[in-house]
């Protein structure tokens, strides 16, 4: 149970910082020799649905007027509901035509660490467009930026491509405002994950749970990545208003150098 919470730690605070919880979970994984790669799979899939849901009560104010006519009403909510429309369809595309490939990276640690590199990369690249002029509110965005950042939401799928720091610093470059961008990237989230969530629960009703897995602690380190990732949500929201993305890139460049240095000549 305790290694299931902690990677459920891992995963809540590296979901929501731009720094790919994919990514780091998979070299936890391989590192701690959690070699069972359908639990593994499994798990991260549970602990992106926990995230997934310190994120719906995040943005509980943007999401509950949706239930209600009088939300449906208001033109800057449809607008916004048609850009996260719009920008999950490339997502999904993407997703389900190269899934097994994507799937596949999870073995090989070496190419989460070059992933993880190129991330950093993003984030001090999205960095020279944090002072454009004329910033834009989601809501003001044409259509076609939301499919650009639902595109690379769906590149992120790669395991050391940071979903939120990919999308945050795309928005960025596109001129969205960076509290905005925020924004964008975590309400596209939602359809995502929810996606990939149904997806394998379709699966495990067919095969059944692995049997290596206890779903108490599979619980357990769900319930740790609802709470780790709302804490890491409201950090990142603080991070882009100060402006200090490039401090994750610096951190994304230590750990792909250090973690392939260990895979290529400590035996790992």
């Amino acid at each position: 149970m305790l290694t299931l919470i902690a990677q459920g730690i891992v995963q809540g605070i590296s979901e929501f910082l731009p720094v790919s919880s994919s990514g780091h979970l998979t070299l936890m994984q391989y590192f701690f020799n959690f070699e069972d790669p359908e639990a593994n799979l499994l798990t991260t899939v549970a602990l992106h649905f926990g995230t997934l849901l310190a994120v719906i009560y995040y943005f509980r104010a943007d999401l509950i007027p949706y239930f209600t006519v009088a939300g449906w009403r208001n033109p800057d909510r449809r607008k916004i509901a048609t850009l996260v429309i719009i920008g999950s369809i490339p997502t999904a595309v993407i997703g389900l035509t190269f899934k097994k490939q994507f799937e596949s990276l999870f073995g090989n640690p070496s190419a989460v660490c070059v992933a993880l590199f190129i991330t950093g990369l993003l984030l001090l690249i999205c960095e020279k467009f944090k002072q454009q002029e004329n910033l834009q509110n989601i809501e003001e965005a044409p259509l076609w930026k939301a499919v650009v950042v639902g595109f690379i939401q769906g590149l992120a799928i790669t395991p050391g491509i940071s979903r939120s720091g990919s999308t945050i610093a795309t928005s960025l470059i596109l001129g969205i405002k960076g509290e905005e961008a925020a924004r964008l990237s975590f309400l596209l989230m939602i359809p995502a994950v929810s996606g990939a969530t149904l997806l394998e629960i379709k699966k495990l009703a067919e095969a059944g749970l692995p049997p290596t897995i206890d779903p108490m602690a599979l619980a357990a380190g769900t319930l740790a990545a609802v709470i780790t990732g709302f804490l890491a949500l409201k950090l990142l929201v603080y991070m882009i208003k100060k402006q200090k993305l490039s401090y994750f890139a610096y951190y994304l460049f230590t750990v792909s150098a250090i973690s392939l240095a260990l895979i290529q000549f400590a035996g790992k």
